[in-house]
C-alpha cells in the first residue's frame, strides 16, 4: 500500500471515529465540532483520492474549501452563553484520542512531503499536514477548555477564537 492508500484509509477511519463521537457527545457543541472534523476527514479522503488518481488539480479544489472559521461560536457560546461545562471522563478520553489521530496526520504528511521529489506533490502534502495542525490547534483548545473553562476563557487563545469574528 503506498502513502495515498494508506491516507486515505486513514481519513476514512478518522470520519468514523468523529462521527462515532459526535454521536455520543453530550453537548451540542461538542456534536458539532466532532460532525465538523468528521466533514474534514471526509474532504481529506477526496483529496488523497484525487491524488490517486492523478488530478492534481481536483486535490487542489478540495483544499480550498477548508474552513475553521465554522468552529468559532462553539467557544464563545460554552464561555459567553453559560453552556455546559461539565465534562466526563468518556468526553475528554474521546478529544484525547482525537488529538492523537490529528498529531499522526500531521507527522505523516510532513514526513512524506520532505520525502517527496515532485514539487507539487511536495506542496499539496505539506499543505494537507498544515490543515492537520488547524485541527492539532483546535482540540488542543478544546482539551485545555475542558480541563479549565474560566482559564481558557482569559486565555489568549479564546481572544484568537473570539477575533474570527470580528468581536
Amino acid at each position: 500500500m503506498n502513502i495515498v492508500e494508506f491516507a486515505m484509509q486513514m481519513e476514512r477511519d478518522g470520519q468514523l471515529f468523529y462521527e462515532k463521537a459526535a454521536a455520543a457527545a453530550p453537548q451540542p457543541e461538542m456534536k458539532e465540532i466532532f460532525l465538523y472534523l468528521a466533514r474534514e476527514e471526509e474532504r481529506h479522503f477526496a483529496f488523497f483520492k484525487s491524488m490517486h488518481e492523478g488530478d492534481t488539480q481536483a486535490a487542489i479544489k478540495v483544499l480550498a474549501g477548508n474552513s475553521m472559521a465554522e468552529t468559532k461560536n462553539v467557544f464563545v457560546h460554552l464561555i459567553e452563553e453559560n453552556g455546559d461545562t461539565t465534562f466526563g471522563d468518556d468526553a475528554r478520553q474521546a478529544w484525547a484520542e482525537a488529538l492523537k489521530i490529528e498529531e499522526k496526520a500531521v507527522k505523516l504528511y510532513s514526513e512524506e512531503a520532505e520525502k517527496e521529489k515532485s514539487p507539487e506533490r511536495k506542496d499539496l502534502l505539506q499543505r494537507i499536514a498544515e490543515e492537520e495542525r488547524t485541527h492539532v490547534y483546535l482540540i488542543d483548545n478544546m482539551l485545555s477548555f475542558m480541563s479549565d473553562p474560566q482559564t481558557f476563557a482569559d486565555s489568549q487563545n479564546y481572544k484568537n477564537f473570539k477575533s474570527w469574528e470580528g468581536r
